[in-house]
């Protein structure tokens, strides 16, 4: 049977707002667009507060009960899902370019995704799960939200980058140590390839430099980030260096020459020319806009 790829989130799913890389709902039966079997290409975390929901992935069976929780990362291969009459919870669909945009501290994430990779459901308290649920509801108020509001998706990423840190903490909390020792080459690779991104993306944009500093081709490097986490080298180095140049021209004074030689572009047209073609406005543009009007 062929196995397809959703490369954002599945046609026909109940998109926030305007926002089209994210989709929030409680009823699974609304992920819309899902021909099985499916290597997802996006992030999806599942809230089960009641009943129950049965998902198999990789060819292997997982249960959630009530007070659980699922998160999965891009890679996963989805055969089906069921849920029982009673289940209740909170869906949420992150495309990875959104997610990566949002997020891009991925080396405090990925030992909690690898070390949960075949088996990422883990048990909530009362006082968790009612925590997930606040945060969960506030942001699909904001984002399904008919308000006109300038600053939606500032807001829905501020409230994810907290969603984020509050599951990283109940994912840690199950954990023992993972180190890259302990993982799959491909993870470990990924892991060392953003810790070097992380390090470098003001000074360096070249796949080439971190295949070189990995030592691996970069079409090698490039194949296996995919693999790995969904989005290719390239755009990873390249979320770091709009996600920085979005924050050196909303809360800084810096001139826009100033912030295209701090993130060693040649010259502020090169750097202007390179911000647009990923935001689809140009860093002036940005800067004077009251919200997030990129298109990234």
């Amino acid at each position: 049977m062929e196995i397809k790829t959703i490369d954002h989130i599945p046609a026909g799913s109940p998109i926030a707002g305007n926002i089209e890389n994210i989709a929030i709902f409680s009823d699974v039966s609304k992920i819309n667009g899902l021909q099985l079997p499916l290597k997802i290409d996006f992030f999806l975390s599942i809230l089960c507060e009641h009943g129950a929901l049965n998902l198999n992935y990789d060819n292997h069976n997982h249960s959630l009960s009530s007070n659980s929780l699922i998160v999965m990362r891009p890679g996963h291969v989805m055969h089906s899902y069921s849920t029982s009459p009673d289940f209740k919870g909170h869906v949420i669909m992150v495309s990875t370019r959104f997610f990566g945009e949002t997020i891009p501290g991925l080396t405090q994430m990925l030992p909690s995704l690898v070390h949960f990779h075949d088996n990422p459901v883990i048990s909530l308290s009362p006082a968790d799960v009612a925590q997930q649920v606040e945060i969960r509801n506030l942001i699909q108020r904001r984002a399904y939200g008919i308000s006109r509001n300038n600053f939606r998706t500032d807001i829905v990423r501020s409230l994810l980058e907290a969603l984020f840190f509050e599951t990283l903490s109940l994912y840690s909390s199950h954990m023992g140590e993972c180190t890259p020792g302990s993982m799959r080459r491909k993870d470990a690779l990924l892991f060392g390839f953003i810790k070097l991104v992380e390090e470098n993306f003001r000074e360096q944009r070249s796949v080439a430099y971190y295949a070189e500093k990995l030592y691996i081709s970069p079409k090698h490097l490039s194949a296996m980030i995919k693999e790995a986490s969904g989005r290719t080298a390239g755009d990873w180095i390249d979320s770091y260096v709009i996600l920085e140049s979005k924050k050196l021209l909303r809360n800084t004074g810096l001139t826009i020459q100033e912030i295209s030689t701090r993130l060693n572009f040649a010259n502020q047209s090169f750097f202007g020319k390179y911000f647009k073609h990923i935001t689809g406005v140009s860093p002036r543009q940005y800067r004077s806009s009251p919200g997030d009007i990129d298109k990234s």
